[in-house]
């Protein structure tokens, strides 16, 4: 919880930024699977953090670069991933805003990474309607702007694309979510569901060429050299996240 408190002050310092909400959501994104996995230890590979941010596997390999070597970094890479691991990263608090995220009250809500709807409406609108999302009450446009850290005029646009999907409404000025409005119907709608079903399925084929390749090598009575004519280029793609073990590939392949 403190992280999460953490992860607001440190937002703050990335406002008006080009990568920032890039950065902001990626940190979302690895807050969530904390939470998901009970441990500040995360150990999801690019790709599932690609599918949680709507971005592209290599965007989030040099993010998660940037964001380990930042001067006050919020991860921290523990370990780096080899074969079948993936690279483990592990949340932190920067000293600069320790005594801020510990005196301040947490507020309850879950941290969510981009939700599929926002792969269309954008990560604008995301932070938009999670800042009306997790208010104690209804917000006027400029109450959003503070508190999400975007510009006047991107909420205006944000807001009126939402509103114009029923998503949010305004009511004396202030707005509110549409809770009968569901984010996955719209999804659907919209396609985005089918394009991360995509996206997964080349992940998969992605996954088992990595496999055959590390099975080829262990397999093989001389080492496997990486080579630029390599059949499977491995040096693009990180190991994939299910739990599997050399010495169950080359149980499988002996049986």
């Amino acid at each position: 919880m403190t992280w999460q408190n953490a992860l607001r002050a440190y937002e703050e310092s990335v406002i008006g930024s080009r990568s920032g909400l890039g950065y902001r959501m990626l940190l979302r994104a690895m807050g969530e699977a904390a939470h998901k996995r009970g441990s500040r230890f995360i150990e999801f590979g690019v790709r599932s953090l690609a599918v949680a941010t709507g971005t592209h596997e290599t965007t989030v390999a040099r993010q998660l670069r940037e964001l380990s070597r930042a001067e006050s970094p919020m991860i921290r890479l523990a370990a780096e991933g080899r074969e079948l691991r993936a690279d483990l990263y592990e949340l932190v608090i920067p000293d600069e805003y320790r005594s801020r995220a510990e005196a301040k009250a947490w507020r309850p809500g879950k941290i969510h990474a981009l939700r599929p709807v926002f792969r269309e409406l954008g990560v604008v609108s995301a932070f938009v309607y999670e800042a009306i999302e997790r208010a104690d009450g209804e917000l006027i446009s400029a109450d959003i702007a503070r508190i999400s850290g975007l510009s006047p005029k991107a909420v205006t646009q944000a807001l009126e694309l939402m509103a114009a999907w029923n998503m949010i409404s305004r009511a004396a000025g202030r707005w509110q979510i549409v809770k009968e409005t569901s984010l996955r119907t719209l999804a659907e709608y919209f396609g985005v569901l089918e394009t991360i079903g995509r996206q997964m399925q080349r992940y998969r084929s992605e996954r088992v060429q990595w496999l055959q390749w590390l099975l080829k090598r262990a397999l093989a009575s001389e080492p496997v050299l990486a080579g630029p004519d390599d059949d499977y280029p491995y040096w693009q793609y990180g190991p994939p996240e299910e739990e599997q073990t050399i010495g169950a590939l080359l149980y499988a392949e002996a049986s």
